[in-house]
């Protein structure tokens, strides 16, 4: 039973620790200060991205690469960039390279695995997800297991992956709310609605959470909390596809 529970999880960029080489001159002496020049501009690279400033995003992680051609994190940043210009053959290209010179660092196996699996290679990408999880005293792990069980091919695997995840953190809002959309499709209403209450209890109500709910009241009888949920699924996120799927339920 395929599943598509929503987006996975970049993590964006829990890096720069110890970056390897420098750039040399052409006497192949290391250059003062390159290396804590490509740091800063992967730094500043990760944040352009995260504004959605692209166009600074790549002139910053270009130059982090040009000032240190070892740094594998200007490579996996790079990676995520063009991954986000949707230019895959770039994106992986960077990926592997990033690998290359970092093979035991567990964000960037993740980040590779989400990334193949939204390209459809799901064998592949749980591969690197397991590669990430074997490599000790990696701090976060949830994020892994998160996005090996949404990039699940059966619900088993997809609900094993999730609960692992919650046991590390369980107040983990994207997990609970990736159990409670399986929950849903699995028609496990009770335990669709407790994985919910968890979920807003550590966010705010999101256009999915709402969704969610509402399909989950109808069959359990809650039908103020329904309610509710609908008029504030509309009120404040009219253009959603949430809201689109939840008028063209309604119109049956």
């Amino acid at each position: 039973m395929k599943l598509r529970f929503g987006p996975l999880v970049l993590v964006l960029l829990l890096l720069l620790a110890g970056c390897g080489g420098g750039v040399k001159d052409e006497n192949t002496k290391p250059v003062k200060g390159a290396k804590k020049s490509s740091r800063i501009n992967v730094e500043l690279g990760v944040l352009y991205m995260r504004q959605g400033n692209y166009k600074n995003a790549m002139l910053r992680l270009k130059k982090a690469v040009n000032h240190d051609p070892d740094n594998a994190y200007a490579y996996a940043s790079l990676a995520l960039l063009y991954s986000r210009l949707k230019q895959n053959d770039l994106a992986e290209e960077n990926f592997l390279r990033a690998i290359e010179l970092s093979p035991k660092d567990a964000g960037i196996h993740n980040n590779y695995g989400a990334f193949l699996c939204r390209q459809k290679k799901y064998v592949e990408a749980q591969r690197q997800f397991r590669i990430a999880l074997g490599i000790p005293l990696y701090n976060t792990p949830e994020f892994v297991y998160l996005n090996a069980g949404i990039c699940a091919q059966d619900t088993a695997t997809a609900e094993k992956n999730l609960r692992a995840a919650l046991r590390i953190k369980p107040k983990f809002p994207a997990a609970l709310l990736q159990m409670s959309k399986l929950s849903l499709k699995l028609k496990r209403y009770l335990s669709a609605r407790a994985y919910l209450q968890r979920f807003h209890a550590e966010v705010k109500p999101t256009p999915a959470s709402l969704w969610i709910s509402i399909q989950v009241e109808s069959v359990l009888g809650d039908l103020g909390t329904m309610e509710s949920h609908a008029l504030l699924l509309k009120g404040k996120y009219p253009d959603s596809e949430e809201t689109r799927l939840y008028l063209l339920w309604k119109n049956k």
